[in-house]
């Protein structure tokens, strides 16, 4: 794959918003698409579709976590430490590299406790690795939580 210029400027804005705009609870959005594929929702990503898939039982998750197999919008709340957050389902970090992902183990979440690997995406989403993740199906979607 090659890239321009431009295209990693892009990939650098994003990635430097991601760590400088570190917020608790962030929103997600991921799609279904027509190849039978999920896909993290990343408005404005530079670089191949193709980095955004799912895949090593996310893809499962989102699955999972979907009332209409089309979309999934799951809130995510990253962190360092263990911590209480009832109506959560608990990510535990089992081991990571900087280029090849994190895999987590997934608990409490009934019907769906086993390992799942996140891409290097995740730095430009959330802009670290977290120690733990806390999610749950989100209530409303997240094009309704923006208007």
């Amino acid at each position: 794959m090659t890239y321009s210029i431009n295209n990693l400027l892009r990939g650098a804005q994003a990635m430097a918003s991601s760590v400088f705009g570190r917020r608790n609870e962030y929103n997600l959005q991921f799609n279904h698409e027509d190849n039978g594929c999920w896909y993290v929702d990343f408005p404005g990503w530079p670089f191949d579709h193709a980095n955004l898939r799912m895949v090593a039982g996310a893809d499962q998750l989102c699955q999972f976590l979907s009332n209409d197999n089309k979309f999934a919008y799951i809130d995510v709340i990253p962190a360092n430490k263990e911590e209480d957050h009832p109506g959560y389902a608990k990510l535990v970090q089992q081991e990571y590299s900087l280029t090849g992902g994190s895999t987590y183990l997934v608990t409490g979440l009934e019907g769906f406790e086993r390992d799942i690997w996140l891409c290097p995406v995740t730095l430009f989403v959330l802009g670290r690795y977290p120690k733990y993740l806390y999610i749950r199906k989100s209530p409303v979607s997240t094009t309704a939580k923006q208007n």
